[in-house]
């Protein structure tokens, strides 16, 4: 097995001098600055010559106080080995430009373009850096550096003005605050690129092709994404993919409060995955800390996060099959009354249903009541034998059959090279799970299955998330069989202010690979959270995979995706 010591010394060996200030955290975790000259060469030497295949994102850090810019690529593997490389770049703050990856990466696209429109950093020999999150009002103000002063008014929470227009209709401008004009802040000139309309309009080569607009408001669209397809007679063309509509800043927020507040945040990344996301940022600060997580906290970590990836699968099935007709309607009416039990279940642990902030740093809120092991007894063979039913049912049903079987198929190899991530990867038959691959709480020490499909077709992404449920189910019950006695929360007090350091913390989430890059500096308050989501890693794979299919079909491509529009706008 390849560890992290030794990927630092095959990366010394070909790259003399341009491996700095190298940390070995773990077997699995490699921390290194690379020459920014280098930076193109070693991430090909990684994915050519160790199989560093998987390009997981990137993260910009503003280093006011040096005066400095830095990004941090985020290298990894499917499968081939556990290694997960952090490999920094610097630049100068005044002028920041590094070299782009997108020549080795497809999907390093979106990281960039986020970068630079937040940062502020270029990205040389990248053919598209346009906005991506921001509106273009907000372009050039670069509101993830530290001395941004674009905040909304602190009482009455306004940062846009409404603007009636002559045809009577309102329009909202967002223009500088008094603490942007006072600190001479404000862009004397914004960035230079074409509208989104104007991408979209210089794509359409003859009378016969037409954009048709699908969101931002359709039923369809499972949040507030706006998917243009460029369309010639019944086929598709090309695609288009605009978000940023509900872009919360949830990054920048948490570093305007404390550790313990962040965690209320992560739940409203997405309400779905509230629980993984709470495991996520704690589990990234726990490393920080040194913290050890007492054995009975892990099984009700692990305990409720089953629950929580079982309702997501819920929900998120039971609505996308509305939109395909055949059996639809049917199991959405049926799964989202079968997710209330799960969803009663959690509740009876975290006190609320969706949104719960239950995890802390070192442990869990409180315990599991005394009477949940009877209830999961009685819920759990239930939803067992519903899921069972939904898979015979669609297996019968032709409709169903006709609009999903070889629709939207992904082959393995295309699937990792374009970044898609959790159950829509192991559909395409890749068994790539973080509770394997990068194993957190108690998981090594459980017995499941990591759940694949053969085609990489609609079919097979529903068939895996349904077969995903039963594997949690069996999780579940052998974490209450186990479950010790014990403490729940660390002895000692966890400090207010978390001592300096960075930790880097991967989960499974129901979408997928979720991880978080935490900074601190010793305060009381994360210098930076950088939120590394898996449906904003597969949305962005959307357009190319519409290219050349029929109209109808691209419903039940994009909802088989099972969309979380608020974690990928974050």
């Amino acid at each position: 097995m390849t560890t992290a010591s030794e990927v630092l010394s095959s990366l010394q060996s070909a790259f003399p001098g341009a491996i700095k200030d190298p940390r070995v955290e773990s077997d699995a975790r490699l921390w290194a600055t690379v020459d920014p000259k280098r930076i193109y060469d070693v991430c090909k030497y990684l994915t050519d010559k160790l199989n560093f295949d998987h390009y997981s994102g990137s993260a910009g850090v503003d280093w006011i106080a040096n005066n400095e810019m830095e990004v941090v690529e985020i290298m990894a593997s499917h499968g081939a080995h556990p290694v997960v490389a952090m490999l920094k770049v610097r630049t100068p703050r005044d002028n920041p430009s590094i070299k782009s990856l997108t020549g080795l990466y497809w999907n390093a696209d979106w990281y960039e373009r986020e970068i630079w429109e937040m940062f502020g950093i270029n990205f040389e020999n990248h053919s598209g850096l346009y906005p991506l999150l921001l509106s273009d009002e907000l372009m050039g103000v670069w509101p993830w550096r530290k001395d941004f002063k674009g905040y909304p008014d602190l009482t009455t929470g306004q940062r846009a003005v409404a603007l009636p227009t002559a045809n009577g209709y309102t329009e909202f401008r967002i223009p500088p605050t008094p603490a942007e004009i006072e600190a001479g802040t404000v862009p004397k000139e914004r960035p230079k690129y074409p509208s989104f309309r104007e991408r979209e309009e210089a794509e359409i080569k003859s009378d016969s092709e037409m954009i048709m607009h699908l969101g931002p408001q359709h039923a369809m669209v499972p949040g507030p994404f706006l998917l243009d397809i460029l369309v010639e007679g019944e086929r598709v063309r090309k695609g288009f993919l605009d978000v940023g509509y509900i872009h919360k800043g949830i990054e920048k927020i948490m570093e305007n409060r404390t550790w313990l507040q962040g965690i209320t945040y992560t739940d409203r990344m997405c309400y779905v995955a509230s629980l993984s996301n709470n495991e996520c940022y704690c589990g990234a600060v726990e490393k920080i800390l040194g913290l050890e997580v007492p054995e009975r906290a892990q099984y009700i970590r692990v305990i409720v996060e089953e629950l929580s990836r079982i309702q997501s699968h819920l929900i998120g099935t039971g609505e996308f099959l509305t939109l395909i007709a055949g059996v639809g309607y049917a199991p959405w009416q049926y799964m989202i009354i079968d997710r209330e039990h799960v969803i009663s279940l959690i509740e009876s642990v975290t006190g609320a249903r969706l949104t719960h902030s239950f995890v802390r740093f070192g442990g869990v809120r409180n315990d599991l009541p005394d009477d949940f092991a009877e209830k999961c007894k009685i819920t759990l063979p239930y939803i067992k034998s519903r899921i069972n039913e939904f898979i015979e049912l669609f297996a019968q049903d032709p409709i169903y059959d006709l609009r999903m079987k070889d629709v939207g198929v992904l082959p393995a190899e295309t699937a990792k090279e374009v970044g898609i991530a959790g159950p829509a990867l192991r559909a395409s038959g890749v068994s790539y799970d973080m509770r394997v691959e990068d194993p957190i709480l108690v998981y090594p020490d459980l017995d499941f299955k990591v759940i694949t499909g053969t085609k990489g077709d609609c079919a097979d992404r529903i068939d895996v998330r349904l077969r995903e449920i039963l594997e949690s189910i069996y999780i579940i019950e052998q974490c209450l069989d186990r479950i010790p006695s014990g403490p729940i929360k660390p002895e000692a007090k966890v400090p207010k202010k978390v001592p300096a350091g960075e930790a880097y913390y991967r989960v499974e989430d129901p979408r997928g690979e979720m991880g978080m890059y935490v900074i601190s500096d010793g305060g009381d308050k994360p210098y930076r959270v950088k939120v590394r989501g898996p449906f904003y890693a597969t949305l962005q794979t959307l357009p190319p995979l519409l290219e050349g299919v029929y109209v109808a079909d691209v419903v039940a491509i994009a909802g088989s995706m099972d969309g979380c529009p608020s974690e990928a706008d974050r």
